[in-house]
């Protein structure tokens, strides 16, 4: 039975490789690589052991230090949970003790408004009426009592008198005047001569008082858009036969 090629060149290597390993060269060199690794390793395990020293001698307290600071912690946690307890327990009380004077205090009203005299009513329609009528047209008035002509700048000063603030105090009275009868129905007892006094304090809408305005000059009808008056151009060569005068005085 013929050997395989390949078997035998395989039988060669190993003889080789075993003729090498016992080669006095190979074995020096084995034998260098073996003490550098075993070098290597003894230096890694003394890291190793002081290490593990160093860890077993600074763990402990920085766990103890851990755990009192966790204590610590979790007290405050817990007084913390307790007043936010506390502080929504006494929200709800004073939302709940403020909704009850609420409701109390606006049955108590509804009896005040429900039984409140009809002079109140009477006299709230009474004012309502009175500002319909200082709202309605023509209570406002303006009446001109003169004017000044400047042609300088053409323009004129108008004077003139208006009731226009009598008619504005009067009608914040008014409104004033309700609002109060209002909180006067809350008011167990009713005052007759404070409402009727109320009603003869409403400002007199007949003061009138002077105003100063400016407008322009109106221009005539035949007078086009950047053209002289008559008026103006007589001013303007008054003054220029002034400076004319004074220069043949020199």
């Amino acid at each position: 039975m013929k050997s395989n090629p390949k078997e035998k060149e395989a039988e060669k290597l190993t003889e080789l490789l075993a003729k090498a390993n016992n080669h006095p060269t190979m074995k020096a060199i084995l034998a260098e690589e073996a003490a550098a690794i075993l070098e290597k390793r003894t230096a890694a395990a003394e890291r190793i052991e002081v290490l593990t020293k160093e860890r077993d001698k600074a763990m402990p307290k920085l766990q103890a230090d851990q755990n009192g600071k966790e204590a610590k912690y979790k007290e405050a946690k817990a007084a913390l949970d307790a007043a936010i307890n506390e502080i929504q327990s006494a929200k709800y009380l004073l939302a709940t003790e403020s909704q009850k004077f609420v409701n109390s205090i606006g049955r108590e009203k509804v009896i005040l408004l429900e039984t409140a005299p009809p002079a109140l009513d009477e006299a709230v329609a009474f004012f309502a009426k009175k500002l319909a009528f200082l709202r309605s047209p023509g209570r406002i008035s303006f009446t001109a009592i003169g004017s000044e002509r400047n042609i300088l700048n053409m323009k004129k000063t108008v004077k003139g008198e208006s009731n226009a603030g009598a008619v504005r105090s009067a009608l914040s009275y008014c409104q004033a005047a309700i609002k109060e009868l209002e909180n006067m129905k809350l008011s167990p007892a009713l005052d007759i001569k404070k409402i009727e006094k109320m009603k003869a304090g409403i400002p007199d809408i007949n003061i009138y008082t002077e105003s100063t305005g400016e407008k322009p000059l109106e221009r005539a009808p035949d007078q086009l858009p950047g053209r002289k008056s008559d008026s103006q151009m007589d001013w303007e060569l008054g003054k220029l036969n002034e400076k004319i005068k004074k220069v043949l005085k020199r």
